[in-house]
């Protein structure tokens, strides 16, 4: 096969020459780490050097530029002849450019206009971050065939969808993230097939639940952990195939019913005195030392259908995967977070690709092929450093090329960065691309605007929400009712001040009538504090070392050295022989 790049290709010939197994030093964290054979084959099979980063600072870098975290400001559109507010994950005090969603996707304006030529004598980095504050951005990354969801990141074919982020094929879902194919469900976080669901972290097929965790094929329950196609069952974990159990007690059908009826759910003060006791649950239960389903050859957790995949999680129908976070249906990728199936597969070092193939340390790249150090670019062919690209082939820094010289450029570029070391990197965090302080890696490895300082991240300062003058501000404590029978719809008129942080935040129409339906009281705590503390159920995306303590074999868990002191967990062959 003739190469197109061969000058490139004969430099990584070279360095495949002597590239076998080995252990380096993260130029990171400075930490060791293995350089394993199945990496190689894959540095091969994709053209790429190995990575100068280990895995988990890959993962922190790629995590750090992924807008997957609800937290919204509001600053002026960028659009000619707009002066509007529009919704945006940018904080005001960043350089960004915004236009508002509908005008970035019309034919009004066109990125090749920022088109440049490359400077071979220059660094490629600080060319591409010129390129990319020059460019207007999305205010959000969303798709566009969501329907009345503006509060809304990410996603895809969502409906009615408030506040969320990660909202796949769901719809009339609020203030949650990677909610997907799911219907009606509020304060949730990652839950798949699912409806009327509230306060549920990690559920699937679950109707009808309330502060429900890690449970599976759950109907008219609440407060439960880790329990498997049960029915009207109350503040208990680990049960299977089970109705009408309440504090891990059987009960009969009237006997549950009537410990039921004593509890009113919708007063407040009962539904936190009962999220208390769950706590007690949680501490009690015995758990998984890493959750696999159909999983063949496979090393990491949730992962549902998948084969030969490596330090990989939360997925279905992967195949051929190594250091991979969040996908559907995928195939060869490496180091890339949260993809799409619809064909995409040969991914490396990327993030956000719905139906895409061969890209490369690009980020939201959407129906594309052959896509290198690009952002944001949708329907595009053969890219090399563009941002913001539509329907485009053969662009180098937004600037278009012919065929020919798209391909010796690309060639001399690429061969350039090789030598500067450079390929074979993603975006490094310095540049600012995207806020760190609203990206993923916020949420799994949270820092201050001092350690930002100290890596060279920028840091944006973030304006307290304040209510309107005319907007009443509530005390939650003494102006919410606390049951829900007793509020009403002027409930929506005012504000209410956080029970934590006193930030204000309002009580949407669709949302009470969820309480209602529910029988669930009004909050007193801001969505994004909901949101934080929610937090502590979400799985790790790391692995680390771990002994069972029933049969002493060593492995792997989710759960680190200090949880594993504070909980039961066990390897999965005595879980399931103590458990089913």
């Amino acid at each position: 096969m003739v190469t197109k790049t061969p000058k490139f290709d004969k430099a990584l010939d070279e360095i495949f020459k002597t590239l076998i197994p080995h252990e380096k030093v993260c130029f990171e964290c400075k930490i060791s780490f293995k350089v394993e054979k199945e990496d190689i084959d894959f540095y091969k099979m994709l053209k790429v050097p190995p990575p100068t980063l280990c895995p988990r600072c890959r993962q922190i870098r790629r995590l750090g530029i992924l807008m997957r975290v609800p937290k919204f400001f509001k600053r002026p559109c960028n659009a000619p002849g707009h002066s509007e507010n529009v919704i945006t994950v940018f904080p005001p005090s960043s350089l960004h450019k915004v236009y508002d969603n509908n005008y970035w996707y019309s034919d009004s304006w066109e990125a090749e206009l920022y088109g440049r030529d490359y400077n071979l004598n220059g660094k490629f980095f600080d060319q591409f971050r010129d390129l990319f504050f020059a460019v207007p951005h999305m205010p959000l990354e969303r798709d566009v065939t969501s329907i009345n969801s503006e509060y809304s990141l990410g996603g895809r074919h969502g409906k009615n969808n408030y506040y969320t982020a990660g909202a796949y094929h769901s719809e009339d879902c609020s203030f949650g993230e990677e909610v997907r194919f799911s219907k009606f469900c509020l304060d949730c976080l990652n839950v798949w097939d699912s409806e009327f669901c509230y306060e549920c972290a990690v559920v699937d097929h679950c109707h009808r639940c309330i502060f429900t965790v890690d449970s599976e094929q759950c109907m008219d329950s609440a407060f439960l952990y880790d329990c498997k196609n049960c029915t009207n069952c109350f503040l208990s974990s680990n049960l299977r195939n089970k109705s009408y159990v309440f504090e891990n007690k059987q009960l009969s059908k009237d006997e549950y019913k009537s410990n039921m009826a004593g509890l009113n759910l919708g007063d407040r003060t009962v539904l936190w005195n009962m999220r208390k006791r769950f706590d007690d649950i949680l501490k009690d239960a015995l758990r998984r030392s890493i959750w696999l389903t159909n999983a063949t050859g496979c090393l990491g957790d949730r992962l549902v259908n998948c084969k030969n995949c490596f330090q990989t999680f939360d997925g279905i129908e992967g195949e051929n995967l190594r250091y991979v976070q969040s996908f559907d249906r995928a195939k060869d990728a490496m180091d890339s977070s949260y993809y799409a199936g619809d064909g995409s597969n040969l991914l490396y070092e990327s993030a956000v690709s719905a139906g895409s193939g061969s890209i490369f340390f690009s980020l939201y790249i959407r129906a594309c092929i052959n896509i290198e150090y690009c952002s944001e670019c949708n329907n595009c062919q053969n890219c090399f450093g563009c941002v913001g690209l539509k329907n485009k082939k053969f662009c180098i820094f937004n600037k278009q090329y012919s065929e020919d010289n798209y391909w010796k450029t690309v060639d001399e570029i690429k061969s350039k960065m090789l030598g500067d070391k450079e390929y074979g990197e993603l975006f490094p965090l310095a540049l600012g691309l995207f806020p760190y302080q609203t990206s993923r890696s916020q949420k799994f490895y949270p820092i201050n605007e001092k350690i930002a300082t100290e890596k060279g991240i920028p840091w944006y300062n973030e304006l307290d929400s304040q209510a309107a003058q005319n907007i009443q501000l509530k005390d939650p404590n003494k102006d919410v009712p606390a049951d829900i029978k007793d509020v009403d719809s002027s409930i929506l008129k005012d504000a209410i001040r956080c029970e934590i942080t006193g930030r204000p935040f309002k009580i949407v129409e669709h949302e009470l009538k969820f309480y209602k339906h529910m029988n669930l009281p009004i909050p007193t705590k801001h969505p994004w504090q909901r949101l934080m503390e929610r937090a502590v159920f979400m799985h790790p995306l790391e692995l680390f070392p771990f002994a069972c303590p029933s049969c002493g074999e060593k492995s792997l868990s989710i759960y680190n050295e200090e949880k594993q002191k504070q909980f039961k967990i066990f390897c999965e062959k005595c879980y399931v022989k103590e458990i089913v």
